[in-house]
């Protein structure tokens, strides 16, 4: 027991930039209820929301090949504060809807910053943490996000999903997330080589890793992209509908267990049992719309599911490259998350139209069964 409370116990810096995941965290989760209920309530449907959410991702897909230079350039901490105070601004100005194009605009400029600032501050992180820690730290950091995001809705059911003092809390919350990095101004900053690593070089790398980043974020995406909109469709409030993001991140204590549980498992038949366990519970939600408190309880164990493939996907990936290259690696495996993110949102988009809200489960369906199939026959060629 004193061992599972030392491996728990990180340097006074790591706490703040704990600190930090969880305010932003909760910024974003009140994000992803206010937002899709003001496009909601000026007549964009579900396709273009889907669409508003993919151009979110353009905007971190071309920061990805900028990132690694702009951080060598300017340092980490300054491009910590130019991002979360510009994403702060633009939380503000978003919530006056004037046209779909304005919105898709800042949208992209959000998507830019966002991508700034939570690539900059994760590689930092993994600098500052030690290799034996990086399995439990990363539970710990995906623990902190499922409760941020969970908190966000909940805020919103107080606030309102269409009152702007929830969009004035998100802001400053990422203003506060920032200031708590204040701490890491007395460490060294790290050298970091600003050479990028390409997709190709990734994939050739560790192709599993590739396509589990991939497919990962294509479901998370899409499922924080459409709950709401598939929730309303099925007869929810915005604000009851938001609370499945809720119960979808109040599973976030399994990613401490899966990050102990790491030191054992093997984390590539972990990421496969996630994605075994992620097409059981879309295949549920498929034929079960109802009752409302079945959808509560399949949002939480997917949620478990997803957790053993985010944090040994993760692992494997900060695992794989050297600290000096840990913000290009991280830049490229967030580029791969990106680029699930965008079809996500855009294959939810598309079936959300033809099929309407069993649209969206679909979508989660066929992302699962791509993975699968391509681990079958990569597993067969490497035995």
């Amino acid at each position: 027991m004193q061992q599972v409370f030392q491996q728990l116990t990180f340097p006074r810096e790591l706490n703040f930039l704990f600190l930090s995941i969880l305010l932003f965290a909760i910024a974003m989760g009140i994000n992803l209820v206010t937002f899709p209920t003001i496009l909601t309530m000026h007549g964009v449907d579900a396709g273009r929301i889907g669409i508003v959410f993919t151009i979110d991702t353009f905007g971190g897909v071309l920061m990805s090949f900028f990132l690694s230079r702009l951080v060598s350039y300017f340092t980490m901490m300054r491009v910590l504060k130019f991002s979360s105070f510009g994403y702060a601004a633009i939380i503000l100005l978003i919530y006056f809807y004037q046209n779909f194009y304005l919105w898709a605009a800042l949208a992209f400029m959000m998507g830019s910053l966002w991508f700034m600032y939570v690539i900059t501050r994760q590689s930092w992180m993994n600098i500052l943490l030690k290799n034996n820690q990086r399995g439990v730290a990363t539970g710990i950091f995906s623990m902190i996000i499922s409760a941020g995001i969970a908190l966000g809705p909940l805020i919103v059911s107080i606030t309102g999903a269409a009152s702007y003092f929830s969009f004035i809390i998100s802001a400053l919350l990422a203003i506060a997330s920032f200031y708590c990095l204040m701490p890491l101004r007395k460490s060294p900053q790290p050298k970091l080589e600003s050479e990028r690593i390409n997709l190709r070089e990734f994939f050739q790398n560790n192709p599993r890793s590739f396509l589990a980043r991939f497919f990962l974020d294509f479901q998370t995406y899409l499922l924080l992209t459409f709950t709401v909109v598939f929730g309303v469709n099925i007869g929810l409030p915005s604000e009851t509908a938001g609370l499945l993001i809720s119960a979808y991140m109040a599973s976030g204590f399994f990613d401490v267990l899966v990050g102990f549980a790491l030191k054992k498992w093997n984390p590539y038949q972990t990421i496969k049992l996630g994605f075994i366990g992620c097409l059981c519970c879309f295949l549920t939600i498929l034929f079960f719309h109802q009752p409302y408190l079945l959808l509560i309880i399949i949002y939480f164990i997917f949620g478990i599911f997803i957790a053993c493939i985010f944090v040994s996907v993760f692992k494997i990936c900060n695992d794989d490259y050297s600290k000096t290259r840990l913000v290009a690696a991280n830049s490229t495996f967030q580029l791969i998350g990106s680029a699930g993110s965008f079809f996500g949102s855009l294959s939810g988009g598309i079936l959300f139209s033809f099929f309407g809200a069993n649209g969206f489960p679909l979508a989660m369906i066929l992302s699962c069964i791509c993975y699968l199939t391509f681990l079958v026959i990569y597993e067969k060629k490497i035995n």
